[in-house]
């Protein structure tokens, strides 16, 4: 479930309203709002630990999505920039894929080593 939809489910189910839930989870209200609505599309810090505060880790995800890769600084990027949508994970796939011959170029250009 994306993060979005993860997030209002939680507050239907509990009844709580934005407001409510800004100052229980200590993240400003605007910030959610832009959030809930689609204005602001990745998990910011603030998200994720309004996020955390609900019970919803969006981090096991990435994690699935990735096949337990170790890589702090891919994990990241995907935390910072990845909605969890189904969508743009379609559009990261696509960049990965379209990345391939340059990824492949500069294996060759080191021997096949990795750095």
């Amino acid at each position: 479930m994306r993060a979005r939809e993860a997030l209002q489910a939680y507050l239907n189910r509990e009844d709580l309203s934005v407001n409510k839930f800004a100052s229980s989870s200590q993240v400003g209200q605007p910030c959610l709002s832009r959030f809930l609505t689609g204005v602001t599309k990745s998990v910011t810090p603030h998200i994720a630990k309004a996020l955390s505060y609900a019970g919803i880790h969006v981090e096991k995800d990435i994690l699935r999505i990735n096949n337990g890769t170790d890589n702090a600084r891919l994990l990241a990027a995907l935390a910072r920039n990845w909605d969890g949508s189904d969508e743009e994970a379609e559009v990261l796939a696509l960049l990965i894929e379209a990345l391939g011959p340059v990824l492949r170029s500069v294996r060759a250009g080191t021997g096949g080593k990795r750095k």
